[in-house]
Protein backbone atom coordinates (compact mmCIF):
# COMPACT_ATOMS: atom_id res chain seq x y z
CA UNK A 1 0.00 0.00 0.00
CA UNK A 2 2.84 2.42 0.86
CA UNK A 3 4.45 1.63 -2.50
CA UNK A 4 1.20 2.45 -4.32
CA UNK A 5 0.86 5.80 -2.50
CA UNK A 6 4.45 6.64 -3.45
CA UNK A 7 3.75 5.84 -7.12
CA UNK A 8 0.60 8.00 -7.05
CA UNK A 9 2.66 10.87 -5.60
CA UNK A 10 5.20 10.54 -8.42
CA UNK A 11 2.39 10.60 -11.00
CA UNK A 12 0.88 13.76 -9.49
CA UNK A 13 4.26 15.52 -9.36
CA UNK A 14 5.06 14.47 -12.92
CA UNK A 15 1.68 15.67 -14.16
CA UNK A 16 2.12 19.04 -12.49
CA UNK A 17 5.38 19.52 -14.41
CA UNK A 18 3.73 19.02 -17.82
CA UNK A 19 2.82 22.13 -19.91
CA UNK A 20 -0.89 23.00 -19.75
CA UNK A 21 -1.41 22.48 -23.51
CA UNK A 22 0.23 19.05 -23.65
CA UNK A 23 -3.04 17.05 -23.41
CA UNK A 24 -2.10 15.10 -20.31
CA UNK A 25 -4.43 14.15 -17.47
CA UNK A 26 -4.37 12.24 -14.20
CA UNK A 27 -7.28 9.94 -13.32
CA UNK A 28 -7.81 8.84 -9.71
CA UNK A 29 -10.54 6.25 -9.11
CA UNK A 30 -11.86 4.31 -6.17
CA UNK A 31 -14.73 1.91 -5.69
CA UNK A 32 -15.81 -1.62 -4.88
CA UNK A 33 -15.05 -4.62 -7.05
CA UNK A 34 -16.99 -7.88 -7.19
CA UNK A 35 -14.83 -10.86 -8.18
CA UNK A 36 -15.86 -14.48 -8.65
CA UNK A 37 -12.52 -15.66 -7.12
CA UNK A 38 -13.01 -19.12 -8.59
CA UNK A 39 -11.38 -22.05 -6.80
CA UNK A 40 -11.25 -20.44 -3.36
CA UNK A 41 -14.96 -19.63 -3.24
CA UNK A 42 -15.77 -23.08 -4.63
CA UNK A 43 -13.80 -24.63 -1.76
CA UNK A 44 -15.51 -22.33 0.78
CA UNK A 45 -18.95 -23.35 -0.50
CA UNK A 46 -18.00 -27.05 -0.32
CA UNK A 47 -16.60 -26.68 3.21
CA UNK A 48 -19.53 -24.62 4.51
CA UNK A 49 -21.96 -27.24 3.25
CA UNK A 50 -20.35 -29.70 5.70
CA UNK A 51 -20.57 -27.33 8.71
CA UNK A 52 -23.61 -27.92 10.96
CA UNK A 53 -26.47 -25.46 10.59
CA UNK A 54 -26.12 -22.48 12.91
CA UNK A 55 -22.36 -22.84 13.34
CA UNK A 56 -19.85 -20.23 12.18
CA UNK A 57 -18.96 -20.54 8.51
CA UNK A 58 -16.03 -19.39 6.36
CA UNK A 59 -16.51 -16.14 4.46
CA UNK A 60 -16.31 -16.00 0.67
CA UNK A 61 -14.09 -13.35 -0.92
CA UNK A 62 -16.26 -11.35 -3.33
CA UNK A 63 -16.46 -7.59 -2.67
CA UNK A 64 -13.09 -5.82 -2.45
CA UNK A 65 -12.13 -2.13 -2.23
CA UNK A 66 -10.08 -1.02 -5.25
CA UNK A 67 -8.17 2.16 -6.10
CA UNK A 68 -6.32 3.13 -9.29
CA UNK A 69 -4.19 6.01 -10.54
CA UNK A 70 -3.73 6.49 -14.27
CA UNK A 71 -1.72 8.95 -16.34
CA UNK A 72 -3.25 9.61 -19.82
CA UNK A 73 -2.25 11.47 -22.97
CA UNK A 74 -4.74 12.75 -25.57
CA UNK A 75 -3.40 11.82 -29.00
CA UNK A 76 -6.61 12.67 -30.95
CA UNK A 77 -9.50 15.06 -30.15
CA UNK A 78 -11.57 12.40 -28.36
CA UNK A 79 -9.02 9.58 -27.92
CA UNK A 80 -6.36 9.16 -25.27
CA UNK A 81 -4.09 6.39 -24.06
CA UNK A 82 -3.27 5.71 -20.44
CA UNK A 83 -0.96 3.78 -18.18
CA UNK A 84 -1.64 3.27 -14.51
CA UNK A 85 -1.51 1.09 -11.44
CA UNK A 86 -4.15 -0.20 -9.06
CA UNK A 87 -4.56 -2.01 -5.78
CA UNK A 88 -7.26 -4.29 -4.37
CA UNK A 89 -7.23 -6.72 -1.46
CA UNK A 90 -9.48 -9.11 0.41
CA UNK A 91 -9.42 -11.39 3.43
CA UNK A 92 -11.26 -14.43 4.77
CA UNK A 93 -10.69 -15.87 8.22
CA UNK A 94 -12.21 -18.54 10.42
CA UNK A 95 -11.60 -19.66 13.99
CA UNK A 96 -13.23 -22.04 16.42
CA UNK A 97 -12.32 -23.32 19.88
CA UNK A 98 -13.67 -26.02 22.16
CA UNK A 99 -12.18 -26.62 25.57
CA UNK A 100 -8.43 -26.38 25.19
CA UNK A 101 -8.49 -27.13 21.46
CA UNK A 102 -8.68 -24.50 18.71
CA UNK A 103 -8.45 -24.10 14.97
CA UNK A 104 -7.77 -20.93 12.96
CA UNK A 105 -7.54 -20.22 9.25
CA UNK A 106 -6.68 -16.96 7.47
CA UNK A 107 -6.42 -16.26 3.74
CA UNK A 108 -5.38 -12.91 2.24
CA UNK A 109 -5.27 -11.87 -1.40
CA UNK A 110 -3.53 -8.70 -2.61
CA UNK A 111 -3.54 -7.60 -6.23
CA UNK A 112 -1.57 -4.78 -7.90
CA UNK A 113 -2.43 -4.51 -11.61
CA UNK A 114 -0.39 -2.51 -14.13
CA UNK A 115 -2.96 -1.14 -16.59
CA UNK A 116 -2.92 0.04 -20.23
CA UNK A 117 -6.13 1.62 -21.55
CA UNK A 118 -7.51 3.54 -24.53
CA UNK A 119 -10.23 6.12 -23.74
CA UNK A 120 -12.91 7.70 -25.90
CA UNK A 121 -14.08 10.86 -24.17
CA UNK A 122 -15.41 13.97 -25.96
CA UNK A 123 -14.08 17.41 -24.94
CA UNK A 124 -15.40 18.24 -21.48
CA UNK A 125 -18.52 20.45 -21.47
CA UNK A 126 -20.91 19.87 -18.56
CA UNK A 127 -21.74 16.16 -18.61
CA UNK A 128 -19.95 13.88 -21.03
CA UNK A 129 -19.96 10.11 -21.58
CA UNK A 130 -16.75 8.11 -21.76
CA UNK A 131 -15.80 4.52 -22.58
CA UNK A 132 -12.48 2.71 -22.39
CA UNK A 133 -10.84 -0.66 -22.74
CA UNK A 134 -7.45 -2.25 -22.40
CA UNK A 135 -5.25 -4.89 -20.83
CA UNK A 136 -3.53 -5.38 -17.52
CA UNK A 137 -0.73 -7.38 -15.96
CA UNK A 138 -1.81 -8.49 -12.50
CA UNK A 139 0.74 -9.01 -9.69
CA UNK A 140 -1.16 -11.25 -7.26
CA UNK A 141 -0.03 -12.25 -3.78
CA UNK A 142 -1.68 -15.02 -1.73
CA UNK A 143 -1.15 -15.59 2.00
CA UNK A 144 -2.37 -18.52 4.09
CA UNK A 145 -2.28 -19.33 7.81
CA UNK A 146 -3.53 -22.65 9.17
CA UNK A 147 -3.14 -23.57 12.84
CA UNK A 148 -4.54 -26.42 14.92
CA UNK A 149 -3.93 -26.51 18.67
CA UNK A 150 -4.82 -29.69 20.58
CA UNK A 151 -3.59 -30.99 23.91
CA UNK A 152 -1.06 -28.18 24.16
CA UNK A 153 0.47 -29.01 20.77
CA UNK A 154 0.31 -26.45 17.94
CA UNK A 155 0.60 -27.60 14.34
CA UNK A 156 0.15 -25.82 11.05
CA UNK A 157 1.86 -23.44 8.66
CA UNK A 158 2.08 -20.00 7.13
CA UNK A 159 2.51 -19.66 3.38
CA UNK A 160 2.98 -16.96 0.77
CA UNK A 161 2.77 -17.33 -3.02
CA UNK A 162 3.00 -14.88 -5.94
CA UNK A 163 2.23 -14.79 -9.63
CA UNK A 164 1.82 -12.34 -12.51
CA UNK A 165 -1.13 -12.84 -14.85
CA UNK A 166 -2.75 -11.25 -17.89
CA UNK A 167 -6.19 -9.63 -17.82
CA UNK A 168 -8.59 -7.51 -19.87
CA UNK A 169 -10.79 -4.64 -18.71
CA UNK A 170 -13.40 -2.34 -20.24
CA UNK A 171 -15.78 0.21 -18.82
CA UNK A 172 -17.64 3.46 -19.20
CA UNK A 173 -19.57 6.17 -17.42
CA UNK A 174 -20.04 9.91 -17.29
CA UNK A 175 -17.80 12.87 -16.48
CA UNK A 176 -19.29 15.88 -14.70
CA UNK A 177 -17.35 19.13 -15.09
CA UNK A 178 -16.29 20.75 -11.81
CA UNK A 179 -13.77 23.13 -13.42
CA UNK A 180 -12.50 23.60 -17.00
CA UNK A 181 -9.70 21.08 -16.33
CA UNK A 182 -11.29 18.95 -13.60
CA UNK A 183 -14.19 16.50 -13.60
CA UNK A 184 -16.02 14.15 -11.24
CA UNK A 185 -16.33 10.70 -12.83
CA UNK A 186 -18.72 7.85 -12.11
CA UNK A 187 -18.85 4.56 -13.95
CA UNK A 188 -18.63 0.81 -14.06
CA UNK A 189 -15.92 -1.55 -15.30
CA UNK A 190 -15.83 -5.22 -16.27
CA UNK A 191 -12.74 -7.39 -15.93
CA UNK A 192 -11.53 -10.80 -17.07
CA UNK A 193 -8.44 -12.23 -15.34
CA UNK A 194 -7.91 -15.90 -14.46
CA UNK A 195 -4.43 -16.51 -13.03
CA UNK A 196 -2.64 -19.79 -12.33
CA UNK A 197 0.92 -20.97 -11.76
CA UNK A 198 1.31 -19.68 -8.19
CA UNK A 199 4.50 -20.70 -6.38
CA UNK A 200 6.07 -19.78 -3.07
CA UNK A 201 7.02 -21.20 0.30
CA UNK A 202 5.35 -22.60 3.43
CA UNK A 203 6.80 -22.62 6.94
CA UNK A 204 5.55 -25.03 9.62
CA UNK A 205 5.47 -24.86 13.42
CA UNK A 206 9.08 -26.06 13.57
CA UNK A 207 10.27 -23.20 11.29
CA UNK A 208 10.91 -25.69 8.47
CA UNK A 209 10.36 -24.13 5.03
CA UNK A 210 9.44 -25.97 1.83
CA UNK A 211 8.65 -24.89 -1.73
CA UNK A 212 4.95 -25.05 -2.59
CA UNK A 213 2.47 -24.34 -5.36
CA UNK A 214 -1.24 -23.48 -5.25
CA UNK A 215 -3.40 -26.61 -5.36
CA UNK A 216 -7.14 -27.24 -5.52
CA UNK A 217 -8.70 -30.67 -5.07
CA UNK A 218 -11.65 -32.14 -3.24
CA UNK A 219 -11.82 -30.64 0.24
CA UNK A 220 -8.72 -28.46 -0.12
CA UNK A 221 -7.48 -25.14 -1.54
CA UNK A 222 -4.05 -23.84 -0.59
CA UNK A 223 -0.31 -24.52 -0.66
CA UNK A 224 0.89 -27.97 -1.65
CA UNK A 225 4.40 -29.44 -1.54
CA UNK A 226 6.05 -28.83 -4.92
CA UNK A 227 6.76 -32.55 -5.38
CA UNK A 228 3.06 -33.37 -5.14
CA UNK A 229 0.96 -34.33 -8.16
CA UNK A 230 -2.31 -32.77 -6.95
CA UNK A 231 -4.22 -30.55 -9.42
CA UNK A 232 -3.17 -26.93 -9.68
CA UNK A 233 -5.46 -24.18 -8.39
CA UNK A 234 -6.17 -20.78 -9.88
CA UNK A 235 -7.35 -17.32 -8.88
CA UNK A 236 -10.24 -15.81 -10.82
CA UNK A 237 -10.35 -12.02 -10.54
CA UNK A 238 -13.07 -11.67 -13.19
CA UNK A 239 -15.98 -9.45 -12.21
CA UNK A 240 -17.03 -5.82 -12.21
CA UNK A 241 -16.25 -2.56 -10.42
CA UNK A 242 -18.49 0.36 -9.49
CA UNK A 243 -16.29 3.44 -9.14
CA UNK A 244 -16.13 7.19 -8.65
CA UNK A 245 -13.12 9.37 -9.36
CA UNK A 246 -11.57 12.65 -10.35
CA UNK A 247 -9.82 13.60 -13.59
CA UNK A 248 -7.30 16.46 -13.60
CA UNK A 249 -6.31 17.96 -16.95
CA UNK A 250 -2.93 19.59 -17.52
Amino acid sequence: MKRLIAIMTVLIVAAAAVPADAGFSLKLKGGYTYISYGDFNDWVDETNSEIPSGATTIDNINWLPEITAEFTYQFMPSLSGGIGIGYLSGKSDYSISLGGDSFSYVHNVKVMPVLLNVYWEPPLVTINPFVYGGAGYYKTNLEFEYWLTSGGNRQGYTSEMDQWGFGLQAGGGVRIALMPTMSFDIGVQGRWADISGFEGTATNQDSETVDVYLAKYEGYFGPQDKDSSEPEGSVNLSGYTIFIGLTFGF
